[in-house]
């Protein structure tokens, strides 16, 4: 086992050539290689909310040091794909993203603007929103996923990015912790949803309620079942 190495505030410890740890965990590789092509400020960016029924879409941002990212081989502990970590691991991993990154922030669409915009088109007025308000301009835009979107920074897709990179698995857990404690609050305005535990996606329990009770204000009009309910009088709202 090598001696743990402490960066940045950030302690990494893995086994030497245990090369199964780099393809469980994301690392700095895509941003390393940024690096080399000269990028210096690389903004990873994760949503969260995209296939909910209920609720805000939510986008993460986190943008790390170069000297950090130069510095660190491996995967971090505790910075993963959010959706691989328990409720408990994640405020953790936020509280260690907060004191390592350079900036960390996170910005919530509603269920109205998504209705109007298309998710897509939520994801963009998000960014946009995002990189407008935050006082570093990143030089590049790493993100989850295969989109093209107008931006006034390039961006770069990567597929199943959360899982690969550090960055975007990082802005991953930001927009989700913001996301899960928002639902939360929604489930005591409206309740019998079940969105403390569903978080506003379409489980067993979230579809009987919805056959149950109707739509609460919080469901996006324009997706399914809520589409089909509006135009058979199923909108109590």
């Amino acid at each position: 086992m090598e001696p743990a190495d402490t960066t940045g505030g950030i302690t990494e410890t893995h086994k030497a050539g245990d090369e199964s740890a780099f393809l469980r965990y994301p690392t700095f590789a895509i941003e390393q290689q940024l690096l080399e092509e000269g990028v210096s400020l690389i903004a990873g960016v994760d949503e969260v909310g995209r296939g909910a029924l209920a609720g805000p879409l939510c986008v993460g941002l986190v943008i790390y040091e170069a000297s950090l990212i130069a510095s660190t081989a491996g995967p971090i502990p505790g910075i993963n794909d959010s959706k691989k970590l328990t409720p408990r691991k994640r405020k953790s991993s936020l509280d260690l993203i907060r004191a390592a990154a350079l900036h960390a922030s996170s910005i919530l669409v509603s269920h109205r603007t998504v209705d109007r915009l298309n998710i897509n088109g939520a994801t963009e007025f998000a960014l946009n929103r995002l990189i407008g308000g935050i006082p570093l301009k990143p030089d590049i835009i790493i993100l989850d996923g295969n989109f093209s979107f107008q931006l006034p920074v390039p961006v770069r897709s990567i597929l199943k990015g959360d899982a690969k990179s550090i960055s975007i698995a990082s802005a991953s857990i930001v927009a989700k912790v913001h996301r899960d404690a928002i639902m939360e609050r929604f489930d005591g305005i409206y309740p019998g949803y079940h969105f403390a535990s569903n978080k506003g996606y379409g489980t067993g329990n979230h579809l009987a309620a919805l056959a149950a009770r109707g739509l609460s204000p919080i469901h996006r009009r324009s997706y399914e079942p809520a589409r089909s309910m509006i135009t058979t009088g199923g909108d109590p709202q």
